[in-house]
């Protein structure tokens, strides 16, 4: 696949908000200590979904995503 057009709405809603929510652990868990085991578990978790991601439908739409994903980023409190 080469954009993000290529899939259906709702593949998109969905990986959006997974990976929204992904980030959202992470900058969560970032902020309250850098180098806890929490922290490294939310950053795995970030890259492990990036890396399939890009496995299954391409880089390219792996970009896409995930600058959705980071748009679709709930803001901390």
């Amino acid at each position: 696949m080469d954009s993000l057009e290529d899939l259906d709405s709702e593949t998109i809603e969905r990986v959006g908000k997974q990976g929204g929510f992904l980030l959202t652990t992470y900058h969560a868990e970032r902020a309250k200590d850098p180098a806890s085991r929490a922290t490294e578990s939310s950053r795995s978790n970030v890259i492990a979904l990036w890396h399939t991601i890009k496995q299954i439908y391409g880089k390219a739409v792996a970009r896409d995503l995930f600058l959705l994903a980071r748009n679709r980023r709930q803001p901390s409190n």
